[in-house]
Formats: structure tokens, C-alpha cells, sequence
């Protein structure tokens, strides 16, 4: 074979191995996720970005921890929102979800999240006593909950109704708790409290003997979260090791928006963007390609 079509061959190559480098420039969009989730549906969303304006076919996959990915959504939208169904999550426990580009065989980091739906216990060991005709002072044993996070304390003048909500008190499970609460009287007043989890789960109430109330008393109004969407470069599915389709490496916080920069350090955020590696790549498969072409004119004189 001569040098020439060697060479050729060669330049071929990485000409092609340059527009890889350069298709790798696909980021996605994807969710934070909040820890705790005890509701449903779960909405998961994405957006591609594309440079080049080539087609892209993105899949969302979910999983509980330890089972099989499962498909829940394609799309060959640059935008597009996923709805996971129950049935996907059916109990408690780590769930993850991941975004795939099909084309590029690229994928995002992993999503992880707790789904919670079972209420903790009641609290133990409840009493009150009446400190002075304008303090109460309650006091309980949080229950053996791993999941334990606060306990909130209502109160009301009368024994079945009229119950509101007059503090919170923090605290893994099992420890020992008490409350102080100022009246604006000197009436007599009666407690209840309810134990709540990391994912806002509330237990039954349990306080003072005589109330008689079936009403529900509710927690402090949490709203669905907003997810607050991260930007994160995809990983080429060479590196992603361990999974049926990829193992995901964890994402990161989003950011705060950044100051503006000057020309400089604009241009310098965008090299740290784009990927020290994936730029250096490019300025090799440059310099190879001007080499051979140089070696190739040389010859030809």
C-alpha cells in the first residue's frame, strides 16, 4: 500500500474521530430531585441541547434500587416531560432515573430519591404538666423511626375541635423531647402532637387524654416541590460501567446565576465548560491532520 493512501486513510480516520468529538458536544437537562417523594405521579423532565442540529431520540429509564431499569418515555423532542405512574414505584424505598440519547449512545447521571408513603409511629411517654397559670410544658419520646424528622405540637381550648398548630420540634427517633407554650390566658388548654417524617408523613395524633377529636389534623402545608432543573454533560456509554443500561455517576447541585464576566474569563469558562479533555482531543486530531497534510506537500516535491 503506498504512503499516500496511507496517509489518506489515516486523515480519514481522524477526520471522523474529530466530528466524534465534536457530536459529543450533547449536553441534557435534567431534574434535581428531592430526597424524600410521597406523591404521585412523578414528573421527570429533560432538555437536549444540540449544537449541530442533529435529531435526537431521548429515553427516560427508572428503577427502584436493586430491580431492572425499566422505560417510562421517548421522545425525540429537544424538551419533553416523562409522567412515571404509580405502578413504577409501587413501595417504599431508593429509586433512581436516568435520561439516554439513543444517537449518541450517551446518558445522564443518575437521579437518586427515597420514595416514602407509610407514616411513622406516634410518640411515647406523652405528659404535660402546667408549669404556671400561662405555661404548658410538654414533653414525649420520639418514636423508633429511622425516618424520624419533627414533631408538631397543636392546641386548643376545647377537647374536639379548634386544634391549631402552635410549635415544631425537631429530632431523630427515640429521643427524649419537650416543648414549652405560652398562653394569652390563664384558661385551660389541651395538646395533641403528631410525629412527621423526611417526606412529610404524619403519624397518628396522641397527647392529652381528654381530647376527643377525629379530626384530621394536618402538618404544616407543604406544597409539591418545585424541581429545580440541573445542566450536566452526558458520558459517553464507553465509560459507564455496571448497569443494564449504564451506570449513572451522581449529579450536582443547580447553580446560583453567575456574574458577568469579562472577555477573558468569558472565554475561560467556556474551555472549562465545553471539557479540558474534549478540547484537547480536538487540538490533536487538528495538529495530526495538518501534520500529515504537511508530510504528504513535502513529498509531492
Amino acid at each position: 500500500m503506498s504512503k499516500f493512501l496511507k496517509s489518506l486513510i489515516v486523515s480519514v480516520f481522524l477526520f471522523f474521530a474529530f466530528v466524534g468529538v465534536v457530536r459529543a458536544d450533547l449536553m441534557i437537562q435534567g431534574i434535581d430531585m428531592p430526597s424524600w417523594i410521597n406523591w404521585e405521579p412523578i414528573y421527570i423532565s429533560y432538555t437536549a441541547l444540540e449544537s449541530e442540529d442533529n435529531p435526537v431520540e431521548v429515553k427516560g429509564y427508572f428503577k427502584k434500587d436493586g430491580e431492572g431499569w425499566q422505560e417510562v418515555g421517548t421522545s425525540n423532542e429537544l424538551s419533553d416531560t416523562f409522567e412515571v405512574v404509580r405502578s413504577y414505584y409501587p413501595g417504599d424505598g431508593v429509586y433512581k432515573i436516568y435520561f439516554k440519547e439513543v444517537n449518541s449512545g450517551q446518558t445522564t447521571p443518575e437521579e437518586s430519591f427515597n420514595v416514602d408513603f407509610t407514616p411513622p409511629s406516634g410518640v411515647s411517654e406523652y405528659r404535660k404538666e402546667r408549669k404556671d397559670a400561662n405555661v404548658y410544658k410538654i414533653c414525649w419520646k420520639n418514636p423508633d423511626n429511622d425516618d424520624m424528622d419533627h414533631v408538631i405540637i397543636f392546641r386548643s381550648e376545647k377537647t374536639n375541635e379548634g386544634f391549631s398548630q402552635v410549635g415544631e420540634v425537631s429530632g431523630s427517633k427515640n429521643e427524649e423531647k419537650c416543648f414549652e407554650n405560652g398562653t394569652p390566658d390563664s384558661k385551660d388548654y389541651y395538646y395533641v402532637t403528631r410525629a412527621v417524617d423526611h417526606a412529610d408523613n404524619a403519624s397518628a395524633t396522641v397527647g392529652d387524654s381528654e381530647v376527643t377529636t377525629t379530626q384530621v389534623l394536618g402538618t404544616t402545608s407543604t406544597a409539591t416541590p418545585t424541581l429545580t432543573p440541573e445542566v450536566v454533560n452526558l458520558l459517553p456509554a464507553s465509560e459507564v460501567t455496571g448497569a443494564q443500561e449504564g451506570q449513572i455517576l451522581g449529579g450536582e447541585t443547580s447553580q446560583a446565576a453567575e456574574p458577568e464576566l469579562g472577555a477573558f474569563q468569558a472565554l475561560t469558562t467556556q474551555v472549562t465548560r465545553f471539557g479540558f479533555w474534549k478540547i484537547l482531543g480536538i487540538v490533536v486530531i487538528i495538529l495530526g491532520i495538518v501534520i500529515l497534510l504537511v508530510s504528504l506537500l513535502r513529498k509531492r516535491h
